[in-house]
């Protein structure tokens, strides 16, 4: 059976690639330092595959045929789709034993995800999935979510449709060590005059709430309350289908840094699932990632 070895969200403006040296320099170090801790942390904890949610961005779907979410599990992915941004264009490989196993047991958990064969990789996925591993090599599976367009996934749902696929990875035989990973957010606004507002009060009451495990503050959350943070802020659903994949561990922020040049509030979390005594060299680190954190 398969653990997941990691388990971290981390938000993915596309200008952390295409305008890095916009951002003042400590803020940049703190963002970066953090996702370097994680990318160290994968190869330490011998990370054979990923599983990445975040949102579609009109790359794969668009309104004529829009899914909630859609597994993807073929052989290889292709991206990052933008042109601009500074990341290699490369087939990224893909893990069908794993995706499919997903697909079937979140079909068998009451879930009805759509799946593809082939798909193309924005900058939602792909800014953080380059922060893990730079060579680009790394078996990925991406869940693309709906986080833009109305009617969206109440967010409890997607907070359960989260723990049926960490069910799905711990029962996989294939693999030995799987990393999970939420890719969006957190406070930013796309495509309206309050481009580039950033809501820092709700961002760190977000974090504390995860790090506290007070989550049922957050999954009955309306959409209209989710949009007082910005519409960006839809992409929260990613971070909370990690959380309900390794429930009821709670996390532990590792940066957030409200990013006026990248028009978001940037943040990193990590969720330690390691059993106690193999999580001691992690936990330290944590901690003193934690005391750099400003939340």
């Amino acid at each position: 059976m398969a653990d997941i070895a990691l388990a971290y969200a981390a938000s993915h403006a596309p200008m952390m690639s295409s305008a890095r040296m916009a951002a003042p320099a400590e803020q940049r170090e703190n963002f970066f330092g953090a996702l370097d801790f994680i990318r160290t942390e994968a190869v330490r904890r011998g990370v054979e595959a990923c599983v990445v949610f975040s949102n579609e961005h009109f790359t794969n779907f668009f309104l004529e045929n829009f899914p909630q979410n859609c597994i993807g599990v073929g052989e290889k992915n292709w991206g990052p789709t933008e042109e601009w941004l500074p990341i290699d264009k490369v087939w990224i490989p893909g893990h069908p034993g794993l995706a499919n196993h997903i697909a079937r047991h979140t079909l068998d958990s009451g879930f009805d995800p759509a799946f593809s064969h082939q798909l193309e990789l924005d900058h939602g996925i792909m800014t953080v999935y380059y922060e893990l591993d730079h060579d680009m090599q790394l078996p990925l599976v991406p869940i693309v979510q709906n986080c833009a367009v109305p009617p969206l996934m109440p967010v409890r749902r997607a907070y359960e449709f989260g723990r049926a696929v960490g069910d799905a990875i711990r029962s996989y035989t294939g693999l030995k060590k799987v990393a999970i990973v939420g890719a969006g957010g957190l406070s930013h606004w796309i495509g309206n005059p309050r481009v580039g507002d950033i809501e820092e009060t709700f961002d760190r009451w977000f974090l504390e709430r995860l790090a506290r495990g007070e989550l049922e503050d957050i999954l009955d959350m309306p959409d209209s309350e989710i949009e007082l943070a910005g519409n960006g802020n839809h992409e929260m659903r990613s971070w909370l289908a990690v959380a309900g994949a390794v429930a009821p561990v709670k996390a532990t922020p590792l940066a957030y840094e409200p990013v006026y040049p990248w028009i978001t509030g940037m943040a990193v979390a990590h969720w330690e699932t390691l059993e106690e005594g193999t999580a001691g060299a992690a936990g330290e680190a944590d901690g003193d990632r934690t005391e750099e954190t400003r939340v």
